[in-house]
């Protein structure tokens, strides 16, 4: 069973912590009902607006109007959103201390889980400074006209250079400026030199006319152009042809201006945080690359790079830590790649890079590597040593798409599929990505007919008390068909996280387990304990608590005879201490309490002290092992012993031969559970095995004076039978939701 930290539901049907886990790096977002009134800020929101989350919610997003917009600026963006398309623009917002800002917005319908509009989110990014550059900037161009209006009246006080030409073209008058300006000119600017002399692209580099130019004579320019002189200097000449034929022309030193608008072209094109590329100018790239600009190609490869568990190192430690991550990620990325090769990061966490010239596997290979290895060292972020962890997608031009958009889909789906099944690695697309990305979304939109058609099924897996080898209980787990095919437990519960349903999926199962149990009581036969699985977001529930303890008064069951089964990923949450106030509500009403798959994850002492438990399951990849792998052995043994010294008592899982029985016998296992004991089966298999077992686990054919362990190590056998698979049965995979085993 995996963990995920689904919060609580809005009243509007909405999930706002869902909103923030998807939209955590966004720099500003808010929520509003359809009447505009606040339902949700994040704290950049906040940040921005000089207030806190209290003193806005409720309020209507009028409260930050500037009044720098007319009414319909906003008539146009209430008809754009109201009529369920996007809105973007920018708005300028006025902050409750006064403070007006300009932000990058996107507003968009927001809808809740039966479909109807809830209301709007919006998207915003902070653009005021590059609003104050263009502010500026315009401000000196204007100021710059105004002065050249008056060149004629004042052109000794002006620092402007001014020259002027007679009707031959030749220099009549010249100021100090005029000549400083141009002093890094091989000729020498005095009175009589012809203009053409003076004036050359040879000169001084390049020529930008800027309103009207003589076809016949550049240089001949009427109004105004811009000269690029030796040092990285622009000059913008503004002439005027007064009626005598003197053409007077006036240089103004626009080089701070070019280079403002140069900076203002760079950020545009750049990340802020981590100054490698945006998104947007990763696309003018791909699409330059891939030939779409120029109608040619080279080899390329397209790499998506996801940090792993990113939103728990910027929840644990402060955003401007997650920040520093970004940033030192950035570093080693760009470190790590030539300089012909492109980094980019295109939202959140989420980097890419093209390698150019680059298509071979294993040249690929070695690129990843050496990407993972530059990740790979150790770094210390507030105050803590941090190694940052990636997955990996890679895609290859033109073999996996011939166009920027499919290259980018294929990387994703090599992603999502490294993310999905093992994390810190990489995966190279392959044509069965998409036809397994095909399976799995018509099984997700198969999920809620599930749901609704009732095609979930319940099987039950026998438990035995190993010393006494008689049947204790039921462990329950899902089974569901599609067509002629078994879904695989462990891709039906990922599957239902994704989609937000595996609440609804666990409830299911949980009342069908539980009528089952129920029928067996009232048939006279004795279940014993009934676990099920349960899931982190039922967990999170305000009512789960009441809801199961209704469950179980509904079905007749003890709450005594049911055993609530977690694993070490969801008392590692992040709420774990609300988690464990529900579980000692659910302690105190006799339920039983087991951590499931214990040994898989990273669950310490501390944990199993804090947590009301009554048993630990060792996860069947130890039990498997334990035979022929010492460590595995060494861990059985040592779990054993640290749970009874706790006052725990042991479960082992995928017992499936003698020789594992015995040996979990003279460890001083409790209770077994596996394919010796029995296999999953359904109510009639289950009413069958109680009555047949008659209180003894009597499928285990061994002698009891054969029970007794060699202390020298005879008697372990061999793994005979541990090959076998079964559907729900794989060695060290999660188990969520009775997912099965």
């Amino acid at each position: 069973m995996r963990s995920s930290a689904l919060g609580g539901e809005l009243e509007s049907g909405i999930s706002l912590h869902a909103y923030k886990a998807a939209l955590d790096n966004i720099a500003n977002v808010m929520c509003t009902d359809q009447s505009g009134n606040i339902v949700y800020a994040n704290e950049h929101f906040c940040q921005i607006n000089k207030c806190t989350l209290e003193q806005v919610l409720g309020e209507n997003n009028r409260i930050f109007n500037s009044g720098h917009h007319p009414p319909e600026f906003f008539r146009d963006l209430w008809t754009t959103i109201a009529s369920g398309n996007i809105w973007r623009g920018e708005i300028c917002n006025r902050a409750l201390d006064g403070t007006v800002y300009w932000v990058d917005t996107k507003i968009a319908p927001r809808y809740d889980h039966a479909g109807d509009r809830a209301g709007y989110v919006a998207l915003r990014l902070d653009i005021t400074a590059r609003k104050q550059a263009e502010a500026e900037a315009i401000e000196e161009n204007r100021k710059r006209r105004e002065t050249e209006m008056l060149l004629n009246d004042i052109v000794a006080t002006l620092p402007n250079g001014v020259v002027a030409y007679d009707a031959d073209g030749k220099v009549s008058f010249f100021n100090k400026a005029h000549k400083e300006i141009y002093a890094e000119l091989s000729r020498s600017v005095e009175v009589g030199r012809r203009r053409k002399d003076l004036v050359q692209a040879g000169d001084h580099g390049v020529l930008l006319p800027l309103v009207r130019q003589s076809a016949a004579d550049p240089l001949s320019c009427q109004d105004s152009f811009l000269q690029h002189l030796p040092g990285d200097r622009w000059v913008q000449v503004q002439n005027r042809k007064s009626q005598s034929g003197t053409l007077v022309s006036v240089q103004t030193d626009v080089t701070e201006l070019k280079r403002a608008e140069q900076q203002i072209a760079f950020q545009a094109q750049r990340d802020s945080l981590t100054g490698t590329l945006n998104r947007n100018a990763l696309l003018s790239c791909l699409a330059e690359a891939t030939g779409q600009d120029r109608g040619k190609t080279c080899p390329l490869t397209f790499v998506l790079l996801d940090l792993d568990d990113f939103k728990a190192i910027n929840d644990g430690l402060g955003h401007d830590a997650g920040d520093e991550l970004l940033c030192h990620v950035a570093d080693c990325l760009q470190s790590a790649v030539r300089c012909s090769d492109t980094v980019a990061r295109v939202g959140g966490d989420e980097f890419a890079i093209l390698l150019k010239d680059t298509n071979a596997r294993a040249d690929i290979k070695r690129v990843l590597e050496k990407l993972r290895a530059a990740l790979a060292a150790p770094v210390r972020i507030g105050g803590k040593t941090i190694v940052a962890s990636s997955s990996i997608g890679v895609a290859v031009f033109p073999r996996d798409g011939d166009t920027p958009d499919k290259l980018m889909k294929c990387a994703d789906l090599a992603l999502y599929r490294c993310k999905r099944e093992s994390r810190s690695g990489y995966k190279i697309y392959s044509s069965s990505m998409r036809r397994q990305h095909i399976h799995r979304t018509r099984l997700t939109e198969k999920l809620s007919q599930a749901l609704a058609r009732d095609e979930f099924c319940v099987v039950l897996q026998p438990q035995c008390d190993i010393g006494k080898r008689c049947h204790t209980g039921f462990e329950a787990l899902v089974r569901w068909k599609v067509g002629r095919r078994w879904v695989p437990p462990e891709e039906l519960i990922s599957i239902a996280e994704e989609v937000g349903l595996i609440s609804q999926v666990s409830y299911r199962i949980m009342d069908k387990a539980l009528a089952m149990m129920a029928r067996f009581k009232q048939a006279g036969l004795a279940p014993g304990v009934l676990g099920i699985n349960v899931v982190a977001a039922q967990l999170h529930e305000p009512s789960f608590v009441k809801t199961l303890l209704r469950l179980l008064k509904t079905h007749g069951i003890a709450p005594s005879e049911l055993e609530i089964e977690v694993t070490e990923n969801v008392i590692l949450d992040r709420s774990a201490s609300s988690i464990a106030r529900v579980l000692q509500k659910l302690h105190a009403e006799g339920v039983s309490i087991a951590l499931d798959d214990f040994g898989m994850g990273y669950a310490s002492l501390t944990h199993l002290k804090r947590f009301p438990l009554n048993r630990l399951k060792i996860d069947r990849s130890f039990v498997a092992g334990m035979l022929d792998d010492q460590d595995d052995h060494v861990i059985v043994r040592t779990v054993i012993s640290l749970a009874h010294n706790l006052g725990l008592q042991v479960v082992a899982e995928g017992v499936e031969t003698p020789e594992q029985y015995r040996e979990l016998l003279g460890l001083g296992c409790d209770a077994v559970q596996g394919f010796l004991i029995g296999r999953p089966m359904d109510e009639e298999s289950a009413a069958r095995h109680c009555r047949q077992s008659g209180g003894c686990c009597s499928v285990i054919a061994i002698e009891p004076g054969k029970l007794a362990l060699d202390r020298n190590g005879a008697g372990r056998g061999t793994r005979a039978g541990t090959g076998r698979q079964h559907q729900g049965t794989c060695s060290r995979t999660r188990k969520a939701a009775g997912s099965g085993r």
